[in-house]
């Protein structure tokens, strides 16, 4: 992908798909803060659902306009990174600060676990389709979202 393709055959059910693993995201997130707390977590939080949510913008602009936004496409390259790199040090300052001992705790039973393992395994699929898979394709574009919404 580059700033001069135009994605075609994007639909509005491709763009509002690419919302769902956002939005669950957010909502995940949002109640792993509540229970967590601290301000790095909050913003990493902030940071990747709003780049998140940027992305969708940029497919949903696709789709209506027929344009590539670039910056709306660059950005999630530098939001998520960031945002990620922020809820790492939520999660150490959390650690250090001893709130993070209900949580781990918490993600010693049984279904935790297997939604631990879901995730991962997600979020695996999606780092193989970054690499492998072109961002500009129809059919890649719901193979990714699929994985992300199952991360």
């Amino acid at each position: 992908m580059n700033k001069d393709i135009v994605p075609e055959n994007f639909t509005m059910g491709l763009a509002l798909f690419d919302a769902v693993p956002v939005i669950l995201f957010g909502v995940a997130t949002f109640f792993l803060w509540q229970n967590i707390g601290g301000l790095f977590l909050l913003l990493g939080a902030l940071v990747c659902f709003v780049s998140g949510m940027l992305k969708v913008l940029w497919k949903v602009i696709v789709v209506l306009r027929h344009k590539n936004v670039w910056p709306l496409f660059l950005q999630m390259r530098i939001g998520m990174p960031v945002g990620f790199v922020l809820l790492i040090i939520g999660f150490i300052v959390a650690g250090i600060t001893g709130r993070l001992s209900a949580f781990v705790s918490g993600l010693l039973h049984p279904l935790p676990l297997l939604f631990m393992f879901i995730t991962i395994t997600g979020m695996t699929g999606m780092i193989i389709c970054g690499s492998k898979l072109d961002s500009s394709d129809v059919k890649a574009n719901w193979i990714e979202q699929t994985c992300n919404t199952i991360a």
